[in-house]
């Protein structure tokens, strides 16, 4: 499909990159020692990022790497973390991290002492939670005063909470057992908390939701002036509980989107990517420099977990179905050994381009020409036509010299924009992939 019909489809929603290539593409590799793998990667500005596979609930929507209120298990997969942690500074002790985050899952659905066996381990092996920026993801029935408070204690900057609606009956037609009451006593726990930065998740998309009724929802949203605003689009995906059910797509997510969007912008906050929107004039609390989510790699701890180098992403094993996920889960926890890799992706010169610019124009990021050229020895206008054509339609403009970034139009079409940058390649490992 040429690039002029991929843009004048009225399917603005072909999938969100907030990685690439996916992990569908991953396939088992060569045996890898991690000494081997960042031995030739530039190690001074690394993220860190720990995945907590455990949440009190499975919601309708959700095709993360997780499993629903385990009564086992949990203590053994912690312990398993710090021996991956010790693995890598004993195999790559020059490893310097100056970004983190706790996904999952949910981290919150840990108890007050095991999360903080799991932040202190992080300190110990050189994540500085209070000196640098980090996030930790929650839930509102995860989230109480004794939690708030520990993780204010170890410094951390931002805690993201996932409301996805205001309305009782859109929460239960996402599949998500939340109660409304639950939901607020959560937000004010952390609106009025020391931690510096808050984010709130919202959904669109859901059945029968409307116009109104989201914009019930964000308004409510920013009366708690939270930092960011997150507006996350509906996908239903395989052997998700709602994909199961069949249930079928908001037609009017683009209506939804806009008429928040919309909101958003007149009422104190700015637009960093089709997704976020920021207080304007926030600053970032804490030092969010040095690492660069382009350039830089990735260190990823636990089951499910990637880590990325320039050339080669790795994680382990990935699933949708519980039954599937916990097998994961519980061989690495009973793993003796985390130094080799076996599972992962290499990445060619052509697929480090595709991934330079889906990371430099999408998520809120900025495309600077002369970094890609001095990467590459290429010109990446004369590469990929579809660039010249978001200059041309007046959805990306040179906000400064050589550097360029997505206008608010622009925006709307960001998960447009990732899948036509995918390789044929990465396409076709993606469409062969055995769901599990």
């Amino acid at each position: 499909m040429k690039i002029k019909e991929i843009f004048e489809t009225e399917d603005f929603y072909q999938g969100y990159t907030y990685s690439y290539p996916h992990k569908l593409a991953y396939r088992t590799v060569v045996e890898k020692s991690l000494s081997e793998i960042w031995s030739t990667q530039k190690q001074d500005s690394l993220f860190y990022y720990v995945h907590i596979p455990f949440c009190e609930m499975r919601c309708g929507f959700c095709n993360l790497f997780t499993v629903a209120n385990p009564k086992e298990g949990v203590k053994l997969y912690l312990e398993s973390i710090h021996k991956e942690m010790q693995t890598y500074r004993n195999e790559v002790p020059s490893l310097n991290f100056k970004n983190f985050a706790i996904g999952g899952g949910t981290p919150t659905f840990l108890n007050v002492e095991e999360l903080n066996f799991l932040l202190d381990g992080m300190n110990k092996f050189g994540v500085n939670t209070s000196k640098y920026y980090g996030s930790i993801e929650a839930s509102p029935k995860t989230l109480n005063q004794e939690k708030i408070e520990l993780i204010e204690s170890f410094g951390v900057a931002r805690l993201s909470l996932g409301i996805q609606s205001w309305k009782e009956e859109e929460v239960k037609a996402l599949g998500r057992p939340q109660n409304i009451i639950d939901t607020e006593k959560a937000v004010n726990l952390l609106a009025q908390s020391k931690i510096p930065e808050f984010n709130l998740d919202l959904i669109y998309g859901v059945k029968e939701q409307t116009v109104e009724s989201f914009l019930y929802s964000v308004e409510k949203t920013i009366s708690f002036a939270p930092t960011e605003i997150f507006l996350y689009p509906l996908y239903l995906r395989q052997l998700t509980g709602l994909g199961k059910k069949g249930v079928k797509d908001n037609t009017n997510r683009q209506q939804l989107y806009l008429a928040a969007r919309d909101k958003l912008l007149s009422s104190g906050y700015e637009q960093t990517s089709m997704r976020c929107f920021r207080k304007t004039g926030t600053d970032y609390t804490k030092n969010n420099e040095g690492y660069n989510n382009i350039l830089d790699g990735m260190i990823g701890i636990g089951a499910g977990a990637r880590s990325y180098t320039s050339d080669f992403h790795y994680s382990t094993d990935y699933a949708v179905a519980k039954k599937e996920i916990k097998t994961i889960i519980d061989t690495y926890s009973q793993k003796e050994s985390y130094e080799k890799i076996v599972h992962g992706i290499n990445l060619d010169e052509d697929e480090q381009k595709r991934r330079f610019l889906i990371k430099s124009i999408t998520d809120g990021g900025i495309f600077d020409v002369s970094i890609y050229e001095k990467t590459f020895k290429s010109n990446a206008f004369n590469e990929f036509e579809i660039l010249n054509y978001l200059i041309e339609n007046e959805l990306m403009k040179e906000v400064k010299n050589n550097i360029f970034r997505l206008t608010l139009k622009g925006m709307c079409y960001e998960d447009v924009i990732g899948p036509a940058l995918y390789s044929s390649k990465t396409i076709n490992l993606i469409n062969q992939y055995s769901w599990k």
